[in-house]
């Protein structure tokens, strides 16, 4: 069991080649996969429930694990800086960071 629980991951789009992020997050546990089996009505979720209506699955990579709390936090901030939000015309769904 690694020291520190927390993880950052990322949500892909089979669709794409390559796969390309739409969601950076972080969390402990069964996090990254969770956001499949409780699809809500956020723009991520419309991008896996449009992925799922093509036959295909949400590919999941964790970019790092066994990371502190604040360790995840900060990470999981500049992937979404690096990557960027959709609104700004970047890649990913997340709302704010």
């Amino acid at each position: 069991m690694p020291q520190n629980p927390f993880y950052v991951y990322a949500l892909k789009d089979p669709r794409q080649k390559p796969a390309k992020p739409f969601y950076i997050g972080k969390g402990t546990g069964n996090r990254a996969w969770e956001h499949q089996t409780q699809i809500d009505d956020s723009e991520k979720g419309l991008v896996i429930r449009e992925i799922h209506n093509a036959g295909l699955n949400v590919l999941h990579t964790v970019m790092a694990d066994n990371l502190t709390e604040e360790q995840a936090l900060k990470l999981e901030a500049e992937l979404i800086a690096a990557f960027g939000i959709r609104k700004h015309g970047g890649l990913l769904t997340n709302k704010v960071k």
